[in-house]
């Protein structure tokens, strides 16, 4: 009985020690055509950190990527944006009810005139590089949009009247009665961002990303104001064109995340903020033209430049999918969402004895791709 029990006990000891070491690999175990199926221990080593699971276990925060495996650690990320524009302070015009004497409740209420804002597409493109040491990443990303909005206002129907709201003091002075106004806004919208972070695992399904680098922009907007009216018994035209450029350079700072509830999927989130040193150059210029003559008369021409520190925050949530393929030497992902940017005192447009100030924002959709290799 001691001879069975001498062989027996080392054959079920030798057989759970088997299973055991089995069930440690399966969750790494590679295709047939693949290295070994777990990334090195060593945390500077390339792709040490693949997904949580199969890294060293002492690294506290370790690293998140994604990377591949025999890579060059460059990511391209491409993205189209279809977002919505709004600038204060442009409102050009208002219907309005002039009573003397006594109020009575029949008084119309007006309302004001603002460019017909609407949804514009554009796109940001980057490029990246992975690090092999700790996982820290450079990314360099651009983005460009233009906006394009036009909207006119006729006499309003009823006792209401057409009146300027003032953009310059001197606009239109001539009218004695306006008959339609417009107004064409555009917007051209360029920015760079480079930032150095670092994508690391904080628990085994979220990981986070800090970053810090630059941002610098260069924007132009302008808006063409164009009245039609009665002076003189004439029909005369006011015309206001005004330019409002923009650069500015500065810091920025931020954090992304991603909670995984499966391997694929996750949801996303970003949000950076930065300090811009700019220069705003505001022009503006008056002129009413005789509309059977086509004579001009300019009742402004001037020109405003200085320097400043403006704010910018970025907002961004969405729903992520990615994978590896090909024994994980490549990845790829795509991801959609919601994204909201705010820059601050951006309307710098020059109106009456002083600028018309507001702020500049701008939301909508951003679908991502992005391809590791």
């Amino acid at each position: 009985m001691k001879q069975v029990m001498k062989y027996i006990i080392p054959s079920i000891l030798l057989t759970m020690t088997s299973g055991f070491a089995a069930e440690q690999n399966e969750s790494c175990a590679p295709d047939p055509c693949c290295p070994p199926p777990c990334p090195p221990k060593d945390p500077c080593a390339k792709c040490a950190q693949l997904w949580p699971t199969c890294g060293p276990d002492w690294i506290i925060t370790p690293n998140a990527g994604p990377c591949v495996s025999n890579g060059a650690d460059i990511f391209i990320t491409t993205e189209f944006i279809y977002w919505t524009v709004r600038q204060d302070s442009l409102g050009f015009a208002f219907s309005n009810q002039q009573v003397t004497g006594a109020i009575t409740n029949g008084t119309e209420k007006g309302s004001v005139f603002h460019p017909d804002w609407r949804l514009e597409p554009g796109f940001k493109v980057g490029i990246g590089m992975m690090f092999d040491c700790d996982g820290w990443d450079l990314y360099a990303n651009y983005t460009w949009l233009r906006t394009r909005n036009t909207k006119e206002s006729k006499i309003p129907k009823g006792n209401l009247t057409l009146t300027n709201l003032g953009w310059i003091t001197s606009f239109g002075q001539l009218l004695t009665s306006v008959e339609k106004t417009s107004a064409e806004y555009e917007h051209d919208f360029n920015v760079i961002d480079l930032e150095l972070g670092r994508n690391c695992f904080i628990s085994q399904c979220l990981h986070l990303r800090p970053h810090f680098g630059f941002k610098g922009t260069w924007q132009e907007q302008r808006i063409d104001l164009t009245e039609t009216g009665t002076a003189f018994s004439q029909i005369v035209n006011a015309v206001g064109n005004y330019d409002n450029e923009y650069w500015g350079v500065g810091l920025r700072a931020g954090l992304d995340s991603a909670w995984h509830f499966t391997r694929s999927f996750s949801l996303v989130s970003e949000v950076a903020a930065s300090v811009l040193w700019g220069q705003f150059d505001s022009e503006a210029k008056v002129f009413d033209q005789n509309a059977s003559t086509n004579l001009f008369n300019v009742t402004l021409n001037v020109e405003d430049t200085f320097h400043t520190l403006k704010p910018v925050l970025e907002l961004y949530i969405g729903l992520r999918w990615e994978d590896w393929f090909c024994c994980d030497e490549y990845h790829y992902s795509l991801e959609a969402g919601w994204e909201l940017q705010w820059w601050g005192g951006q309307s710098q447009f020059m109106g009456g004895t002083e600028t018309r100030w507001g702020d500049l924002g701008m939301q909508g959709l951003t679908v991502k791709l992005r391809f590791d290799f």
